[in-house]
């Protein structure tokens, strides 16, 4: 683990190791025991997907709780921690993900199964077979990206152009998967789309996946849902 700050108010902890399940099971559990612990110095945590940034008010710190060095303090209260993470105790079964796969719905994936040299059929097996962890959440409110992909469908290019991509639109990044929560632009390589809705703003849970959380994608036959949300 290093621990380095972050300009003059926050401090990062980074797990340098490959991003597993483990590791964002680590991560959840140091900002739990943060929370819980109620520093009233500490303002936001921010955790992604091999570490977390704590930023901390500075000012307060040395003015009404006489902390002379504010990142030396959190360096060392960092340190002091001690958690006992019991990894693969969880029995949440994942949110399965309805996906339709290629045609309109997955405009890229013809191309893709080219480059990869394979049929649909054995695309979809390998995409859909394997249950993911959300090891980030960014982009876009929602927005998960998943980590668990087969190896063979690793990518390292995207898309030839930016174009139009709706919401619902399942997506290939590097190592990853991702589900698009808002209408937008990007270079994505989109494979398929989801009529399940990740991000709904109405209410007051409004996403419906959190950092840690696992899923599976199943291949669906398409319905007359309209494609994307709004704007």
């Amino acid at each position: 683990m290093k621990i380095y700050s972050q300009g003059d108010q926050a401090i990062v902890v980074s797990v340098e190791k490959e991003v597993t399940q483990n590791t964002t099971e680590d991560l959840l559990a140091l900002r739990s025991y943060l929370v819980e612990q109620d520093y009233p110095f500490i303002t936001e945590i921010v955790p992604t997907e091999s570490d977390m940034m704590i930023v901390y008010d500075a000012r307060s710190m040395i003015k009404h709780h006489h902390i002379k060095s504010p990142f030396q303090y959190m360096k060392e209260l960092l340190q002091s921690i001690k958690i006992e993470v019991k990894h693969g105790d969880a029995v949440n079964m994942p949110t399965e993900i309805p996906v339709y796969y290629g045609g309109a719905y997955g405009p890229d994936l013809e191309a893709l199964l080219e480059f990869y040299n394979m049929d649909k059929e054995t695309f979809i097996q390998l995409h859909s077979q394997k249950t993911y962890f959300v090891s980030m959440m960014g982009y876009s409110p929602g927005f998960p990206y998943l980590t668990g992909m087969n190896e063979r469908l690793y990518i390292n290019h995207t898309g030839d152009t930016k174009k139009y991509i709706p919401a619902g639109s399942v997506i290939l990044e590097g190592k990853k998967s991702g589900i698009v929560t808002t209408d937008t632009y990007g270079d994505w390589i989109v494979i398929g789309y989801t009529p399940v809705k990740l991000f709904d703003p109405s209410k007051e849970d409004f996403t419906l996946l959190k950092l840690g959380d696992t899923i599976r994608f199943k291949a669906t036959e398409p319905e007359a849902d309209k494609i994307g949300g709004e704007v």
